[in-house]
């Protein structure tokens, strides 16, 4: 079975359910499909990262931030991005990586709490980095002919589809986040910077 690389030691913080998926994720250096579904997909994923690596250097020093008790700080919104972007897509069939095998349901959301605790700006770098390459491999390895596949997502019968674009999704709720939290400390995203902020 192969699997993309090693992931960073932060990473390793994080589980996938404990229905091990059976499609691996194409190695690194595997061509990424020039069309269609999974295409867009990583098309879109790689325009987030880009914006999330942006915010995140925009945002040195101020990864402990948070705009109220009990809400996530600067630097667990990028880690908890990290983390789903190696957890979902096992949603969709997608062999999570060989560190992050064999845990039960239980400890997914006692890691993830764990993973959200880094605090070193440079190993959340790494990990949304990690994250983001990740997940772009784990598109492409679901084929044409899987998407429509049965899945179960958070307790709901549906396709291997709708959990790419649930990991999708979720990149772009968070970056609405990132964003907001950004402009409260007077920070203008990078790709804004030029259009008048």
């Amino acid at each position: 079975m192969r699997t993309r690389r090693s992931i960073p030691r932060i990473a390793v913080a994080f589980a996938t359910v404990a229905t091990i998926s059976t499609l691996p994720v194409a190695a690194q250096d595997a061509a990424m499909p020039a069309s269609g579904l999974q295409a867009e997909f990583i098309r879109d994923i790689e325009d987030l990262e880009e914006k999330y690596l942006g915010l995140a250097d925009a945002m040195t020093g101020k990864y402990d931030w948070r705009p109220g008790e009990g809400v996530r700080s600067v630097g667990e919104v990028f880690m908890h991005v990290a983390g789903a972007n190696l957890f979902l897509p096992s949603m969709a069939g997608v062999q999570p990586p060989e560190e992050l095998q064999g845990l039960e349901p239980g400890q997914v959301f006692e890691r993830l709490g764990a993973m959200e605790e880094e605090t070193d700006e440079t190993a959340i770098k790494d990990a949304l980095r990690e994250g983001f390459a990740y997940a772009k491999d784990a598109v492409a390895a679901v084929s044409d002919e899987e998407l429509d596949g049965p899945t179960n997502v958070f307790g709901q019968e549906t396709t291997n589809r709708a959990a790419l674009t649930l990991l999708v999704t979720h990149m772009h709720e968070h970056l609405g986040q990132a964003i907001a939290y950004a402009r409260t400390n007077g920070v203008v995203p990078p790709w804004s910077a030029g259009e008048g902020g």
